[in-house]
C-alpha cells in the first residue's frame, strides 16, 4: 500500500489506510505500507503506526527517504518516479493500492481516489488524467468522489470506509451526549455547515 505524502499525518487517508493494511493482513495477505516520507516521529515507524491507529497487528512501514519537515511536490514526485518502482520490486510486491495517484512504472497497481478536488487548475486536471490512465483500476471512497472526478477519471467501484467496528459502541438517544463531530477542521472541510445543518434539524424539531 502506498501513501504519497508523510505517512505520519493524523488525517483520514492514513486511517483508511492503517484499518485497510490491517483488514488485508487479517485475511492472510503480506502487506507492507511505502510512503514517500515521515515527521515528527522518531521511533520506530511501524510500532508507531499500530500505537497510534490502535491497530491489533503490525504492518510494516518503510519510507523512500527520511523525515522531511515540509511538502516538495515536484521532489515528492520525482522521488516516486525514480524510486517508486524499484523499492516495490524490492519489497517483491505483487500490487500496488496507491492513495495518492503518482507517477510510478510498477504493475498492477489499484488507484483510490480520496478527494476532495479543491482549486484545481486545468494543467492539474490534465495532469492527474493521464496519471490516471496509467493505472490497471481506480476505486472512489464515496459516491461524491466518483462525482468530482468526473471528467478526469471513471471509477471502477465505491469502497466503503474501513472501520473497526469494535471501536464504537453506540449508546440509546438519551444517553448520547450533546455534541457535533465533524471530521477535519481545515477551512475547505467547512465545520460551520456541520454546525448550521443540526440547528436546522434542531428548529425542524428532530431530536438530534
Amino acid at each position: 500500500m502506498i501513501r504519497r505524502e508523510f505517512i505520519t499525518h493524523l488525517g483520514g487517508v492514513n486511517r483508511f489506510i492503517a484499518n485497510l493494511a490491517e483488514a488485508f493482513k487479517l485475511l492472510g495477505h503480506e502487506v507492507f505500507i511505502l510512503s514517500w516520507s515521515h515527521r515528527d516521529v522518531m521511533e520506530e515507524l511501524s510500532r508507531w503506526f499500530k500505537t497510534v491507529h490502535g491497530l491489533d497487528v503490525e504492518v510494516e512501514v518503510t519510507t523512500l527517504r527520511g523525515p522531511e519537515d515540509r511538502d516538495r511536490w515536484f521532489t515528492m514526485l520525482f522521488d516516486w518516479f525514480t524510486k517508486g518502482s524499484e523499492m516495490l520490486e524490492r519489497l517483491d510486491a505483487d500490487v500496488a493500492v496507491v492513495n495518492g495517484v503518482v507517477p510510478i512504472r510498477f504493475k498492477p497497481k489499484v488507484a483510490i481516489a480520496h478527494g476532495p478536488l479543491v482549486s484545481v487548475s486545468r494543467f492539474q486536471r490534465f495532469a492527474l488524467k493521464l496519471l490516471y490512465g496509467t493505472y490497471d483500476r481506480v476505486v472512489c471512497v464515496s459516491q461524491e468522489t466518483q462525482r468530482e472526478y468526473k471528467g478526469i477519471v471513471k471509477c471502477n467501484g465505491i469502497i466503503p470506509l474501513p472501520l473497526k467496528l469494535k471501536n464504537f459502541k453506540p449508546l440509546e438517544s438519551s444517553k448520547r451526549a450533546n455534541l457535533i463531530v465533524h471530521i477535519g477542521t481545515r477551512p475547505v472541510k467547512n465545520p460551520l455547515v456541520s454546525v448550521r445543518a443540526v440547528e436546522i434539524l434542531r428548529e425542524r424539531g428532530h431530536n438530534v
